[in-house]
């Protein structure tokens, strides 16, 4: 009789942990989706021309205000502009590889760590549901096997009770598995449509590097050779 006792209070101790995982998928996703949001520029053609022209004119500080001002500095867009402008002396190939850094140590490292959460939950809430189904049949089949009469009402309700742990897990695991694809998805979005944005301004100021210009002895014609 304890055994069965303990057997249904674990079932309900399964049962609060599946509501916790509830809670915390919707928690996890709600930020996923503001921080993306946060990352994402509504306007970028008119950050990328304003740093270009900037950037043409020579006006690199003016350009990277542009890009630390209130209105973008907290997009994935004008962080990484800023990086590239802030680090314009150490050559194309470096800034390529300090923007690489940046997107995923900066942009999105805080956005995969939730995914995780997500992926472990969509992972979790199938096995947590079975496993409460596992407990209560064992103390719903724990109670025929006593000596007490057990009716039939009772009985189905706790087998009713026993499935509704694993329809709970799997009603936690697939609306999960939906948003997580779904995130995938805007994220990719996200780093393609950064990578050609920031290759326009990185064009912009490989041309515009000292070292690009042409010297006034190349542009010089060659004087011809004299005739003997």
């Amino acid at each position: 009789m304890n055994v069965t006792r303990i057997i249904d209070a674990s079932g309900y101790i399964i049962y609060a942990a599946l509501a916790f995982l509830a809670v915390w998928g919707a928690y996890n996703a709600i930020l996923l989706y503001r921080t993306l949001r946060k990352k994402t520029i509504r306007d970028p053609e008119t950050l990328v021309t304003q740093v270009q022209e900037l950037c043409r004119a020579g006006k690199y500080d003016a350009a990277m205000n542009v890009c630390q001002s209130p209105a973008y500095w907290h997009t994935a867009l004008a962080q990484l502009m800023a990086v590239a402008l802030k680090n314009r002396d150490k050559g194309l190939a470096k800034i390529k590889q300090l923007l690489v850094s940046e997107f995923h140590t900066e942009v999105v490292a805080e956005m995969e760590n939730r995914l995780g959460s997500v992926s472990t939950i969509v992972r979790m809430g199938p096995l947590l549901g079975l496993l409460g189904t596992v407990a209560s049949m064992i103390g719903a089949f724990g109670r025929i096997g006593s000596s007490e009469k057990v009716s039939p009402n009772a009985l189905a309700s706790d087998i009713s009770l026993a499935l509704w742990a694993t329809g709970a897990g799997l009603l936690i695991a697939n609306p999960m598995m939906l948003i997580g694809n779904d995130f995938h998805a805007r994220l990719r979005r996200l780093r393609d449509r950064t990578e050609r944005q920031l290759q326009d301004v990185l064009d912009v100021m490989e041309t515009t590097e000292p070292g690009k210009a042409a010297s006034p002895a190349a542009e010089r014609p060659a004087r011809p050779a004299a005739s003997r």
